[in-house]
């Protein structure tokens, strides 16, 4: 017999089909709706968090919410940007980025995605393309989404962020900028992304009647520094330590090192990791690391990973995918950092070139060797079990690298899982079959872990 649903799960549930139906015929009350319960979300992060989490996660939470509900809050100034993008420009003007990504993430939780991906559908927008930009396009398609003052987003890191914004554009008569990103980090190549940044920023000045202050955009890239410096610091700290995390809060604060990176708040839920991770119990459950996505509302997987004594999550490749490994290595077990070697190239006293440095280094740009690397090192470092490659719908670029994901962990000795669903379709979700194979993998790795004492 099925487990008969919580009171908070049947409210979501009512919730998501009143936004539903509300798509075809009132989109803008939709829009509404769905506005006003992330609203009430937010003041739960703000007012009563998760008492499981640690102190940091419910930080990453509540910046999450503050991030994409201010900038529904305040439509005139924000700007309909793409994850990668260096958002500290923006919010060096005063300015909110609305990622695509976060406010796809966010309909879903709400459980309202059928509604407007299914305007997309309609629309012609085919049924392979990635959910996330779908549920986007749906937004625009139905009416939904009110046209913002600028539509900007880069090259990084898949061929429909660049088909989705060029088209979203046209269809709502909003001036878009785009900025090209090579694949091979070259001084000449960060001068070129630097000098498209600067021509981003005349284009703000413009549009929003706002002057940048370079003195303020410099103070956001010191604090993009040191927060991604701060991320790497807990790496080895989260071996064997209990994470008190789930799928959705790994989602949150991946959006928070992208969405709000360079903010105080960002930094502050950093350094609060560095306090939070050596105080935390000894875990003595399997640690994974997650490539790509987590389908945060999948009842089964939470049921695996989420807040579990059995598997964690203990890091995941999307909140490291900005970070410089520069001159760290492993030694004997400690985590060490030649600081005769620079994380960066260039500082915050060149800030266009910091942000250009970090969008062509961002490990989701260029060759896939490149992010497999770095899923096993982080893997290394945080000491995990095993790795779990997401292959999110419509996502070429991670299904394309997910065997070579595969066959490159597990000759460094790290387990692989290559899992196939969405992260914004629910419908698209073989519920079952994906925790049939999860439940499956945990028990090789214990069976494997039992073998190497």
């Amino acid at each position: 017999m099925a487990d008969k649903p919580s009171m908070g799960t049947w409210v979501v549930d009512r919730f998501g089909k009143a936004v539903t139906g509300m798509v075809d015929e009132h989109p803008r009350r939709a829009a509404r709706l769905l506005h006003a319960g992330f609203a009430a979300k937010r003041f739960q992060t703000r007012h009563l968090p998760e008492a499981r989490q640690l102190p940091s996660g419910r930080m990453g939470a509540r910046i999450a919410l503050e991030s994409v509900t201010g900038a529904l809050d305040h439509p005139q100034g924000a700007v309909l940007t793409s994850m990668f993008m260096p958002n500290e420009l923006f919010l060096a003007f005063g300015l909110r980025p609305l990622i695509a990504e976060a406010l796809a993430e966010f309909t879903t939780g709400a459980w309202a995605e059928e509604g407007f991906v299914r305007a997309a559908e309609q629309g012609g927008v085919p049924e392979t393309y990635c959910s996330f930009h779908k549920a986007l396009i749906g937004y625009a398609m139905a009416g939904s989404l009110e046209p913002p003052r600028l539509i900007a987003n880069c090259s990084v890191a898949c061929d429909a962020n660049n088909i989705t914004f060029k088209w979203l554009a046209d269809k709502l008569g909003s001036p878009h900028a785009y900025i090209d990103v090579p694949y091979k980090y070259s001084e000449d190549a960060c001068s070129y992304v630097a000098d498209q940044l600067r021509e981003l920023a005349r284009g703000l000045e413009q549009t929003y009647g706002r002057t940048l202050d370079e003195r303020v955009l410099s103070e956001h890239v010191a604090r993009s520094q040191e927060t991604l410096e701060a991320l790497v610091r807990s790496l080895p700290l989260r071996r064997r330590r209990f994470m008190h995390n789930d799928m959705g809060l790994e989602m949150q604060q991946a959006l928070d090192a992208h969405i709000a990176l360079g903010t105080p708040d960002t930094l502050g839920m950093a350094r609060q990791q560095l306090k939070d991770l050596p105080g935390a119990e000894e875990y003595r459950g399997l640690s994974l690391v997650w490539m790509h996505t987590a389908p945060f509302f999948s009842a089964s997987l939470q049921q695996l990973v989420d807040c579990n004594q059995r598997a964690q999550i203990a890091v995941s490749d999307m909140c490291f995918d900005q970070v410089s490994l520069d001159g760290w290595r492993l030694e004997d077990g400690v985590w060490r950092r030649d600081e005769s070697v620079p994380a960066w190239a260039h500082t915050a006293d060149e800030p266009w070139e910091a942000m250009a440095e970090r969008l062509i280094k961002n490990v989701f740009n260029g060759p896939g060797e490149r992010r497999v690397e770095r899923v096993r090192r982080i893997a290394e470092v945080a000491g995990a079990d095993g790795a779990v490659c997401f292959c999110h719908w419509g996502c070429k670029e991670t299904m394309g690298v997910s065997q070579l994901a595969k066959r490159e962990l597990e000759a460094a000795g790290i387990p692989t899982l290559v899992l196939d669903g969405d992260c914004v379709q629910r419908s698209n979700n073989a519920e079952g079959q994906s925790s049939t194979r999860m439940g499956a993998f945990l028990e090789m790795l214990e069976a494997r872990r039992g073998e190497m004492r």
